[in-house]
């Protein structure tokens, strides 16, 4: 899975020049917290974000948004310069990493410059909840396994021979690394049924089984 297929494209812009109250307002209309800031050649050169709203009141400038001299703020005054982006093709769990690594909760996608997209810690817990089969139906098992060649196909040979239907499987690494942990979504089959199957695999232990009402 790459940044490209679950960014939002085509992301709202402002200019520098643009001003800053009226930014804040597409953010609020848009119900969203980033905003790029791109210049004339539709280059990325900042970022705004819904930190800047606070203090701000629908149709009145907050302190923050005026000048000395009362003269309402720009954009580009406020905007932060040094933004972390990545490119379209980034795989999303380095993407994560990135956000991680800079405490940050979204990423501008460009390419040559130009901002193609938005990703967001939102968009990542989504595709989190849609990897793990969050909200389905079917019968969640983690099993811990040794950490060697063999056991993913071994545990899903063991749930294809009782009829189930693995919708989905991730690993997770535990203390001991001679051991990994396999949590699956699968459907189709009775729990005592895959119980049995899956706890007859040498050194296979079932941590945790949960059927979602």
């Amino acid at each position: 899975m790459l940044v490209r297929d679950i960014m939002t494209p085509n992301p709202y812009t402002v200019r520098p020049e643009s001003d800053y109250l009226a930014a804040i307002a597409i953010m609020r209309a848009g119900k969203f917290r980033h905003l790029p800031v791109v210049n004339e050649e539709g280059q990325l050169v900042g970022l705004i974000s819904d930190r800047d709203l606070k203090g701000a009141q629908p149709g009145q400038p907050s302190p923050e948004a005026v000048t000395g001299d009362g003269v309402l703020l720009r954009v580009g005054e406020v905007m932060k310069r040094h933004v972390i982006t990545c490119p379209p093709d980034y795989p999303i769990e380095e993407a994560a990493r990135l956000m991680i690594k800079h405490r940050i909760s979204s990423l501008v996608v460009v390419k040559g410059g130009r901002v193609l997209g938005i990703l967001t810690d939102t968009d990542l817990f989504h595709q989190f909840v849609a990897m793990l089969g969050g909200g389905s139906k079917a019968l969640r098992v983690t099993v811990q396994v040794d950490n060697r060649p063999g056991q993913f196909a071994a545990v899903a040979g063991a749930v294809a021979s009782v009829g189930g239907n693995i919708l989905s499987i991730a690993s997770h690494p535990t203390e001991d690394t001679e051991r990994i942990n396999l949590t699956l979504r699968v459907e189709a089959v009775p729990l005592e049924a895959l119980t049995e199957t899956i706890t007859a695999i040498p050194g296979a232990e079932i941590l945790h089984t949960w059927l979602p009402r």
